[in-house]
């Protein structure tokens, strides 16, 4: 379990650090604002946490790290729907559980976070024919 201080969560931020979600995130349609907050002892995942509500934050994880291919399996459709095209820099996120060991840890690769760190909107996929799971072995 990771705990995290409350002066962490409570932090302000301007909107300039925040992410955009339009849609909110499966299970939290309410929670449209996250700021992305990274700590050494945390790396290479990071917390996105949500800006409305201090009770709602994710572990999240660069998909790359696990399947070195995945932004390529990502439908252009999909990657356009936040503004990304070709020339401009892919990022996503999937959120993690972290297990008793490294090896029950896991990455729900089959509902990615795509991120347009331009505009600094994102939106939340469901990636039904890939083949990806939504409890993909870390290591």
């Amino acid at each position: 379990m990771i705990e995290l201080a409350e002066s962490a969560v409570r932090t302000k931020f301007s909107g300039d650090d925040c992410i955009r979600f339009a849609e909110g995130l499966i299970g939290f349609p309410e929670c449209k604002d996250f700021v992305l907050l990274e700590n050494d002892d945390l790396n290479p995942f990071r917390l996105l946490q949500s800006v409305e509500r201090t009770d709602v934050g994710f572990l999240v994880l660069d998909p790359t790290l696990v399947a070195r291919e995945y932004y390529q399996v990502v439908p252009d459709r999909e990657w356009e729907s936040v503004g990304v095209t070709n020339g401009t820099p892919r990022l996503a996120f999937v959120s993690v559980i972290i297990g008793r060991s490294p090896e029950e840890s896991t990455g729900n690769l089959q509902a990615p976070l795509l991120i347009n760190c331009h505009q600094m909107i994102g939106r939340q996929i469901i990636l039904t024919d890939s083949g990806l799971s939504v409890r993909h072995p870390l290591v």
